[in-house]
């Protein structure tokens, strides 16, 4: 009977030491939220009549977006026997974790983006970096200051030719084309994004103390 209660009380310890680790210092995940960019895009378009005018729509500053996230964790934290969020200073060593220790820097690259009901895969290197806070030992709360790249017309092209036709050597242009270098040009855009971000991998077992 004595034995069998040992083995109980040994089973019983080694799985909760068990359910003690540590996370990764640098893990990879997802987030996804709202970016509200600094200034508006355009839209552009020719009017349907014969005269095909320039016309430029405003487009909405801000989106939701889903990126992939490499976080990197300020303090080394771990997960205790309670599944408490903790920091260590050593393989087997816990103590309380404090508010100001839970936050990391985060780089974003943008994969998905929903703007003015229109669903966009990233085409061009869009994102930012930022500070988390984690709430969770997967999940956290970031925000990020953003750069993201839109095709937008040339500036001359819109002063001189907005609400007319846009001269195409002896002929005017009937149609536009993004792809078109004549007329359009990448334009740098910074904005503000707010994210929840899911870990991935984010544990590292230990053998517990």
């Amino acid at each position: 009977m004595k034995k069998n209660v040992i083995l109980i009380l040994l089973f019983f310890s080694t799985s909760i030491a068990f359910s003690q680790y540590h996370l990764n210092g640098v893990t990879f995940g997802f987030g996804a939220g709202y970016s509200i960019l600094n200034d508006e895009p355009s839209s552009y378009s020719l009017s349907t009549d014969n005269n095909k005018n320039l016309m430029v729509q405003p487009l909405s500053k801000s989106s939701f977006v889903i990126s992939s996230v490499v976080s990197v964790k300020l303090q080394k934290m771990g997960v205790s026997h309670e599944n408490k969020l903790v920091k260590y200073k050593s393989e087997d060593k816990f103590e309380a974790i404090k508010w100001y220790e839970r936050f990391s820097i985060n780089a974003s690259l943008n994969l998905i983006e929903l703007s003015n009901s229109e669903l966009s895969f990233n085409k061009s290197i869009d994102g930012g970096i930022g500070l988390g806070y984690f709430v969770s030992e997967n999940v956290q709360f970031a925000v990020f200051y953003d750069i993201v790249t839109r095709r937008q017309l040339r500036d001359y092209i819109i002063n001189d030719y907005l609400g007319k036709p846009i001269p195409n050597g002896t002929e005017y242009y009937n149609a536009l084309d993004e792809n078109d270098n004549n007329l359009y040009y990448n334009k740098t855009f910074t904005g503000t994004s707010f994210k929840i971000i899911i870990s991935i991998g984010n544990k590292k077992p230990t053998t517990g103390s």
